[in-house]
């Protein structure tokens, strides 16, 4: 089954490849874990804390969860706030870009069991549900983000494209819809 690119996947990886945890949080059923799954590669190491046995471990002997492998992605990470301490201990004896890619459903800053931040360890990104370019198959933000990637000096250029291009207006649009 092939999967729906998605515009947060390059800031997921300029993440992955500045820092050394990213967070990945966001509503339930945005694609979360779908994206970690895809960006991960084949030499990270998956787990989930909604199976029953990673969620054990994390609870029981988290500083060994996460000396499984160099490289790991822990989806739904909320579910063990513990396993941040662990986290934290792994990083602060190895830096390294792209450690650990941490997803959950939930804010871990605004949780109350949470007892650890990350702060300057790790680098939060929000994943929004699928835009409607995202879904047509377009991932990219459209006109937008060629503006964004536009160095400021090419702007003009860039908006003088929009400019020229004749546009409906929006009560144009919603007359000739009305018709239909």
């Amino acid at each position: 089954m092939e999967t729906v690119r998605r515009v947060a996947s390059a800031a997921l990886g300029a993440a992955l490849d500045a820092m050394a945890v990213v967070v990945l949080t966001g509503a339930r059923q945005t694609g979360k874990s779908t994206l970690a799954r895809e960006i991960g590669g084949d030499d990270r190491l998956y787990l989930t804390v909604d199976d029953f046995d990673v969620l054990e471990q994390a609870g029981d002997d988290p500083d060994g969860l996460v000396a499984r492998a160099p490289r790991q992605t822990l989806d739904e990470v909320q579910r063990a706030p513990a396993l941040l301490l662990a986290i934290k201990r792994a990083v602060d004896r190895k830096r390294q870009r792209g450690r650990f890619l941490l997803t959950g459903s939930a804010n871990l800053a605004l949780l109350d069991k949470v007892p650890e931040s990350l702060a300057g360890r790790a680098s939060y990104l929000s994943l929004w549900p699928m835009t409607r370019r995202e879904q047509r198959g377009k991932g990219r933000c459209g006109v937008w983000q060629e503006l964004l990637d536009a160095p400021g000096d090419a702007w003009p250029a860039v908006t003088s494209g929009l400019l020229a291009t004749p546009r409906p207006t929006w009560n144009a649009t919603s007359r000739r819809s009305l018709r239909s």
